[in-house]
C-alpha cells in the first residue's frame, strides 16, 4: 500500500471533513453547509463509501481528503501528504525523511548567517556605509529594516566562516549552503558575499534560504545572489512572500515585480502584497505557490522595450511561426498560459523611465490605479500580437491568427474568449465565425463516429481519461482549458497537473510515481491520429454525465429519507405545489427545493445531446 493510500485507510472522511463544517446523515451519505462558501441551504456532501465529497453549490468543487487539505489550509499536493500523513501516522520514505533533516540544518544556518549580517549593520563603524545607503540613499524606514532583516556583509574574506565556524557550524555545511566559495586554484573557502548589502530571502514559511547581496561602490554584478542549494530553488521561491502573503490572501491580488527594492519600496508605502521573483521568469511552480493565497496575479512592469520583454518573459511567452522550430515554442507557449488558466494573470503598464518603488512611495494613488486597472494576460498579449495597424490581406489577417491561436484558446472561459474574438474580429474586418473556426482544435473538427462506450464508474472514467493524456503529450494544447477539479483525487489532480507542466514523476522519491505508474499501465483501445483527442474529450463528457448523476442520487436519497417521515404522498403534493409554482408552507420549504432540484436534474440527465462534437 502506498502512502496516499495507507493515510486514507487510516484517516475518516466523515470525521476530517466534520470538523470544519456539521454534517448530517443523509441516507448512505452525509450532508452539510460548504465550508467554501456561504449559503443557507446544504449543498455540500460526503460519500463515505468512495471516500469523497463535492459540493453542488455555487462552489462547485470536490475531491478526496487530501483535496479538501489542500483547498482548506491552502496547502499543495506535497504539503497535503506531510500534513495528513503526521495525522495518520504514516512514515513517508526515509529518504524524504533524511533529505527533510538535511533541509533543516541548511535554514538554520542561513539563520545564523542572516543574525550575523544583521549584526554588522547595526555596528556603528562596520555598517556605518550599509545603513548610509538603506537609510538615507533607498529611503527604507526601521520598520522596513526590521521586517526584511536587511544585513551588511563586510568587506572581509572569511569573516561569515570564522563566526559559524565558532559557533559549531561545519564548512562543509556552508559550501552546501552557497555561503562559502571553493578557490579553484584550491586553498581555504572564502565568504561568498563582502561589501555588500545583505537581503535575506526566505521560503513562504519565513525561513531563510538564500541571501541577496547588493554592491555599493560599482561592482559587478550589482546584485549577487545565492546560487541553487538543496534548499533554495529561484524557480520555486518568491521573494517577499512570507510576509505579504497575509496581505495577498486579504485582497486576492498578489502584485509581482523584478527586484527586492521594488518589493519594499511598496510594502512601506502599504501595498504590502507585493513579492518579486529572482531574475528568472514566473514559472509554474511560483504560479503554484501563488495560487494558494491569490486568485490573480498582477506583473508591474516598466511600459518601455525592456520592461515589456520582462512582463512577455514572465508568462513564459514566446509568439512565432515562422518556422517549424518556432512554431513549436509557440505550441508550448500556449501550454505555459493555459496551465495558468486557474489563475487570473493580468498586465499592469506602469509610467515610463520609474521603477515600482518610486512610483508606489511617490505615487501611491498612480500605483493603486495602475495595479486595479491591470488588463487581462490575454488581452496584453493579444494587443500587442495584433499591433496597431490593420492587415492588408486576407494572407496577413490569417498569419496573425494563426499567431494569436495559442493564447485565444488558452482563455478558459467562453464569454471572455468570445469577447477576444470579436475585438479581433473587428481588428482584421472578418467574421467572428471564420475566427472561431480557424482556431479551432484540429483533433475535434468534423468528427463523426458512434458514441464509445462509457465506463460505468466514475474512478475508471476518470483514470482512462488521465491515461490517454500521459500517453498522448500532443494534447496538451487543447487540454489546458480542462481544469484540474475535474479529477476528484487529488493525486489524479496533481499528475494532471504536472502532465499539464512536463513534469512527469521519474525520481524515486517523488510520491506521486507510484501512482504515475500504475495510471501508466491501464490498458486502452489503440489510437491513431486524432483518435486520442476523440476519445479523451469523450471520457471528460463522460465524467461531467456522472456528477450530474452524482448530485442526482445524492438529492434523491434526501428525498427519499422525507417520504420515509412524511410519507409518499405528501412530500408528492409538497413537490406538485412547488413545480407548478405555489407557495408550500414553512417547514415543508426545504423539501420542495430538493424536489425541484431532483426534477430539473433527472430532465437535465435524460435530455438528448445534440449531435456533433463535444466541447
Amino acid at each position: 500500500m502506498d502512502a496516499v493510500a495507507e493515510i486514507k485507510a487510516k484517516l475518516d472522511l466523515v470525521e476530517y471533513i466534520g470538523r470544519q463544517t456539521r454534517l448530517q446523515k443523509a441516507g448512505r451519505n452525509f450532508r452539510g453547509l460548504c465550508p467554501f462558501h456561504t449559503e443557507k441551504t446544504p449543498s455540500f456532501y460526503v460519500f463515505p463509501d468512495r471516500g469523497t465529497w463535492r459540493c453542488f453549490g455555487s462552489c462547485g468543487d470536490g475531491g478526496d481528503i487530501f483535496s479538501f487539505a489542500q483547498k482548506r489550509e491552502n496547502l499543495d499536493f506535497r504539503g497535503a501528504l506531510q500534513q495528513l500523513a503526521l495525522e495518520a501516522g504514516v512514515q513517508l520514505t526515509a529518504e524524504s525523511a533524511q533529505k527533510r533533516g538535511r533541509a533543516e540544518k541548511l535554514m538554520a544556518l542561513m539563520s545564523a548567517a542572516v543574525e550575523y549580517y544583521q549584526r554588522c549593520f547595526r555596528d556603528a563603524d562596520i555598517g556605518a556605509a550599509a545603513r548610509a545607503y538603506i537609510y538615507e540613499k533607498r529611503g527604507l524606514t526601521e520598520e522596513a529594516v526590521q521586517s526584511f532583516r536587511i544585513g551588511w556583509a563586510p568587506d572581509e574574506w572569511r569573516g561569515l566562516r570564522d563566526y559559524l565556524g565558532g559557533r559549531g557550524y561545519d564548512e562543509a555545511d556552508m559550501l552546501a549552503a552557497g555561503l562559502l566559495v571553493e578557490p579553484e586554484s584550491g586553498g581555504q573557502p572564502y565568504d561568498r558575499f563582502r561589501g555588500r548589502v545583505i537581503i535575506p530571502i526566505a521560503d513562504e514559511r519565513g525561513q531563510y534560504v538564500a541571501m541577496g547581496g547588493r554592491g555599493l561602490h560599482g561592482e559587478e554584478p550589482k546584485y549577487l545572489n545565492s546560487p541553487q542549494t538543496e534548499v533554495f530553488d529561484k524557480g520555486r521561491t518568491l521573494f517577499g512572500l512570507n510576509v505579504s502573503s497575509e496581505a495577498i490572501r486579504r485582497e486576492g491580488v498578489a502584485v509581482v515585480v523584478e527586484g527586492y527594492m521594488d518589493v519594499m519600496g511598496p510594502w512601506q508605502a502599504g501595498f504590502k502584497n507585493v513579492v518579486a521573483t529572482m531574475g528568472t521568469s514566473l514559472t509554474e511552480n511560483h504560479a503554484a505557490l501563488l495560487k494558494r493565497y491569490a486568485k490573480r496575479v498582477v506583473l508591474a512592469m516598466d511600459p518601455d522595450a525592456a520592461g515589456l520583454a520582462a512582463a512577455e518573459r514572465a508568462g513564459a511567452l514566446f509568439m512565432s511561426l515562422e518556422s517549424p522550430e518556432a512554431m513549436a515554442k509557440s505550441v508550448r507557449s500556449g501550454d505555459d498560459l493555459q496551465g495558468k488558466s486557474e489563475l487570473e494573470l493580468r498586465v499592469a503598464p506602469l509610467p515610463a523611465g520609474k521603477d515600482p518603488d518610486e512610483i508606489a512611495r511617490d505615487d501611491p494613488a498612480g500605483w493603486a490605479a495602475a495595479i486595479s486597472g491591470a488588463r487581462p494576460y490575454a488581452e496584453f498579449l493579444l494587443s500587442r500580437l495584433m499591433g496597431a495597424a490593420a492587415p492588408d490581406s486576407p494572407v496577413e489577417a490569417r498569419r496573425i491568427v494563426d499567431r494569436m491561436r495559442p493564447v485565444l484558446l488558452a482563455v478558459a472561459d467562453p464569454v471572455e474568449r468570445a469577447m477576444y474574438v470579436q475585438r479581433v474580429a473587428r481588428h482584421l474586418g472578418v467574421s467572428e465565425t471564420s475566427i472561431m473556426e480557424r482556431i479551432r482544435p484540429q483533433g475535434r473538427r468534423r468528427w463523426i463516429a458512434p458514441e464509445p462506450e462509457r465506463p460505468s464508474g466514475e474512478s475508471l472514467a476518470e483514470r482512462t481519461l488521465l491515461a490517454i493524456l500521459l500517453r498522448n503529450p500532443s494534447l496538451r494544447t487543447e487540454f489546458r482549458i480542462v481544469p484540474a477539479a475535474l479529477f476528484t483525487r487529488a493525486a489524479d489532480r496533481e499528475l494532471f497537473r504536472r502532465w499539464l507542466a512536463d513534469d512527469i514523476p521519474t525520481a524515486e522519491d517523488d510520491p506521486l510515481l507510484g501512482h504515475a505508474l500504475d495510471v501508466g499501465r491501464t490498458r486502452l483501445p489503440p489510437m491513431v491520429g486524432s483518435e486520442a483527442s476523440t476519445w479523451a474529450w469523450k471520457y471528460r463528457d463522460a465524467i461531467a454525465r456522472e456528477r450530474q448523476l452524482e448530485h442526482h442520487v445524492a438529492v434523491s436519497e434526501v428525498l427519499s429519507e422525507a417520504e420515509q417521515e412524511l410519507g409518499p404522498r405528501l412530500v408528492d403534493q409538497i413537490a406538485s405545489t412547488a413545480w407548478m409554482g405555489g407557495q408550500p408552507p414553512e417547514e415543508h420549504r426545504d423539501i420542495a427545493e430538493t424536489a425541484i432540484e431532483v426534477l430539473q436534474l433527472g430532465s437535465s440527465i435524460h435530455r438528448r445531446d445534440e449531435p456533433g462534437v463535444a466541447s
